[in-house]
């Protein structure tokens, strides 16, 4: 059984001291504020391996299939060098490809564009992880079975949306060797992407019990990110603990 691995959003030196001094393993470092990551890199780096903490990332929100959006994007991979993240997060919009909406050509398109990320992300031991926004498993396959090296981010949170019940057990029971890392967060469902709230945990109606026992029971460790302010991380972890999930 792998190792469940907790962590918290970071863009600077503040963010990284409160989550080594709250207990967290690692931090997540929003590449969507590159500026403010750069002006305290050094210090970021340092504070980290002091407390024993490691990095994932989660790059821009933008993409692969817009021009700027990819630029930025890659900007960002190529970033996130210095500090060798375990997996860098971005969002693959890949739904529906179930419902056959995507135009000809466009999935191949951003398969490419992703592909010669993950060789970027591969070349200093990093691995691209792709995250579920509205998209079901089936519509992750393609992605992973073209590149072998990419990973999944299973976003339990948007799997609470578009549908009548959470789609997180699926993609982890479908790609048990492929979940790279894992968002954290509560909701209350929806017919929109937009309808995300991002909660903390036990402010929604998520069951999280059968997701973190799915979780503990592959073999690879896991990264879990707590999407949401750092003190409601650090109390949702502690609402973890309380009823022994973790």
């Amino acid at each position: 059984m792998g190792k469940l691995n907790f962590g918290g959003q970071a863009a600077g030196l503040e963010g990284i001291t409160f989550l080594a001094g709250h207990g967290f393993d690692f931090a997540d470092l929003n590449l969507n504020e590159i500026g403010k990551i750069r002006h305290e890199q050094k210090q970021i780096h340092r504070a980290a391996l002091k407390a024993g903490m490691f990095f994932v990332a989660h790059g821009p929100d933008l993409r692969v299939d817009n021009p700027e959006g990819l630029a930025k994007i890659e900007e960002a991979v190529r970033y996130a060098a210095f500090f060798r993240p375990r997996t860098i997060t971005i969002h693959p919009i890949l739904a529906p490809i179930s419902k056959g909406n995507e135009k000809p050509g466009a999935i191949e398109g951003k398969l490419r564009e992703i592909g010669r990320l993950q060789e970027l992300a591969g070349s200093y031991g990093s691995r691209i992880a792709c995250e579920n926004t509205a998209e079901e498993a089936v519509d992750m396959k393609q992605l992973l079975d073209t590149i072998p090296d990419v990973m999944l981010t299973v976003d339990i949170g948007h799997g609470e949306l578009l549908g009548d019940k959470n789609k997180s057990l699926d993609f982890i029971e479908s790609y048990p060797k492929r979940i790279g890392h894992v968002h954290i967060h509560d909701n209350v469902g929806g017919n929109t992407y937009y309808e995300d709230l991002h909660l903390p945990l036990g402010e929604g109606r998520i069951d999280f019990a059968p997701i973190l026992a799915a979780l503990k029971s592959l073999p690879q460790e896991v990264t879990l990110t707590f999407e949401m302010p750092r003190q409601k991380a650090y109390e949702s972890l502690l609402w973890l603990r309380d009823r022994k999930m973790i």
